[in-house]
């Protein structure tokens, strides 16, 4: 009965003290955790249209106040005349050096939802435009690099290079759209 007794209070002490560390609510409140808002402006492709155009994205996201790891909701639009694209998606980014005290390169890695009105797509090989005019949905995975430079404390700015691996939608394979934009993020 010892035995049982000490196993049960060992494992109800570990997962108290576990909750406790890790609430987020908790952390944030005592500043050991930051809520983080981006906005970004830029570039972006999609693959199969080759046509560069206006991308933009806003973020808010959560980030310990050492700043080594960021995880983020995020929304982003690209139109390029041919097609639009709404994104949903959650984010995850890491600095490479584990200690970004002014500058730093950080990777990323996250999942999308994108909702999708493609009104034409360029075939390169024939170099002819295919009406479509249909709307669409997919989930996919996207990754990429950036360089962060940190003004003060609370303000930095980056330059952002993300890949998103979009595939088939509407009946077409609508390749890989890539960004590249620059960000203004605060951290509160």
């Amino acid at each position: 009965m010892k035995r049982i007794l000490f196993a049960f209070a060992l494992m109800c002490s570990s997962a108290a003290g576990a909750a406790e560390w890790n609430n987020p609510f908790e952390g944030i409140c005592l500043g050991e955790y930051r809520v983080i808002g981006t906005v970004g402006v830029g570039a972006g492709q999609i693959q199969i249209n080759k046509e560069r155009d206006t991308f933009a994205y806003g973020s808010v996201g959560i980030t310990p106040s050492v700043g080594l790891w960021q995880v983020e909701v995020r929304y982003s639009n690209f139109d390029d005349g041919h097609l639009s694209v709404d994104q949903y998606g959650v984010n995850f980014k890491v600095d490479f050096t584990l200690n970004c005290d002014i500058q730093c390169l950080y990777w990323m890695a996250g999942w999308n939802y994108g909702e999708f009105d493609v009104d034409t797509v360029r075939r390169d090989d024939r170099r002819i435009t295919v009406p479509v005019y249909a709307d669409g949905s997919d989930n996919y995975w996207n990754a990429g690099v950036g360089y962060r430079y940190m003004w003060t404390r609370d303000f930095d700015t980056s330059i952002e290079y993300n890949y998103n691996d979009v595939g088939r939608v509407t009946d077409y394979d609508l390749g890989h759209l890539r960004s590249l934009t620059v960000n203004f993020s605060y951290r509160f």
